[in-house]
């Protein structure tokens, strides 16, 4: 009898020792589960970024264009939006002299696309970029002419900023995702946010400098 005792006081010390260690397991997957869940609740689900350059669809586009390279910009939109317009703003010396807008496309008649691509890809052996976005349902290309009538343009150094993380979705406001700089007596780089209005603190020559607004 005091044998038997001893056993099931063992067994029962062993058995709350194996309920303690599933309870503490237990208890770090909820915490790891709550954490993941967090995060995934904290991200936008609108939201606009750069393509990774290590990606199949980056690496195809820089073969497929010149020495500048290009810069791709994937945005995802759960919320609905009935147009997208692209502006392109013109910098010389840090004043603002020109504000166009270069594309638009509307979903007043179509339910918006969710996500799609902003391509911008410079070619300075011909003083042009090119845009190109693409969706669910189409895509758009429009050329533009950079430093026109510019003397000595070839012998320009140049240069890019564009957006780094992802930037959430302001509707009905324009922000910027690139500027392309050139100079002939040297170049500096600023972050993308810094860019905007008619003037900014800079002493490069020229900037083309691209904006989004997904308007509701």
């Amino acid at each position: 009898m005091i044998q038997i005792t001893k056993d099931s006081d063992c067994k029962q010390r062993y058995l709350k020792q194996v309920i303690a260690g599933l309870l503490i397991v237990t208890g770090a997957f909820m915490i790891v589960c709550g954490i993941i869940v967090c995060n995934k609740l904290r991200q936008s689900r609108n939201y606009i970024e750069a393509v990774d350059s290590d990606s199949v669809e980056m690496k195809t586009a820089e073969l497929l264009s010149g020495v500048d390279g290009t810069m791709m910009f994937r945005y995802n939109s759960k919320d609905a939006f009935k147009i997208l317009s692209i502006y392109l703003s013109e910098y010389q010396s840090g004043k603002r002299v020109s504000h166009k807008k270069v594309l638009e496309i509307s979903y007043e008649d179509i339910k918006s696309s969710k996500n799609g691509l902003i391509v911008i890809t410079p070619d300075f052996d011909n003083f042009t970029t090119k845009l190109i976005t693409a969706d669910e349902y189409s895509k758009y290309m429009i050329e533009t002419p950079i430093l026109e009538g510019v003397a000595n343009r070839e012998y320009y150094g140049r240069s890019a900023t564009s957006i780094e993380n992802k930037s959430t979705i302001k509707y009905d406001t324009e922000q910027g995702v690139t500027a392309l700089i050139y100079g002939e007596k040297g170049l500096s780089s600023l972050p993308i946010q810094d860019i905007a209005g008619e003037y900014i603190d800079t002493n490069n020559e020229y900037m083309y400098y691209y904006s989004v607004k997904f308007v509701k």
